[in-house]
């Protein structure tokens, strides 16, 4: 499984079973994942999710203390985790109806390798796609509070200075390039000025 950028990712397996977290473990590429914990019930890994978030979640279900559905959506739901749910076979169709508009992938034992890397791959493609939203989002974000901070400082340049719009667009553009300097930066300046 190559991946198209140098990121590492982490994996929380949460298994009681050693033949399954090994097979886990030899499903996916080492250089990858710079972390792989395993966790042998919901309780151990409720307390590892307090300390680390973690970009993939596998849960062999049942588990110890639980079958592991309702672990499986709150990790989904509350973590954003990209989460597979590995359940008995002849349960599978109905784990999959209560679990998938939450946004886990149930899949069918037994299960085997080729199973569990396609699984994954989707669930880090997802997961990149979601990190490209959210970068993209905060780049808005922080678009959107420029403009809102470039505008006050105009008005503040229109009532303080009596310059029209256009005038202060420019004298904040302007001031910008000579001085090397964001329009946020300059704007911030002004506003701190016209504030005082």
């Amino acid at each position: 499984m190559d991946r198209k950028t140098d990121r590492q990712y982490s994996i929380l397996i949460v298994s009681a079973s050693e033949k399954f977290n090994t097979l886990v473990k030899r499903s996916i590429p080492i250089n990858s994942f710079n972390v792989i914990e395993v966790r042998s019930s919901i309780s151990q890994a409720s307390r590892e999710l307090l300390s680390r978030k973690y970009d993939i979640t596998v849960i062999n279900a049942p588990l110890p203390d639980d079958i592991g559905i309702n672990f499986a959506i709150d990790v989904s739901s509350r973590y954003a985790s990209g989460t597979m749910l590995v359940t008995p076979g002849e349960i599978c169709d109905e784990v999959t109806d209560h679990v998938l508009d939450y946004g886990v992938i149930a899949v069918p034992k037994p299960i085997n390798k080729s199973t569990i890397s396609s699984v994954i791959r989707h669930l880090l493609a997802d997961q990149d796609k979601i990190k490209n939203l959210e970068k993209k989002l905060s780049q808005a974000e922080d678009k959107l509070d420029e403009m809102r901070i470039v505008n006050k400082a105009k008005w503040l340049l229109i009532a303080n200075e009596d310059m029209t719009e256009a005038e202060a667009h420019r004298y904040i553009g302007k001031t910008a390039m000579d001085k090397c300097a964001s329009k946020r930066i300059i704007a911030e300046e002004i506003i701190d000025k016209w504030e005082d």
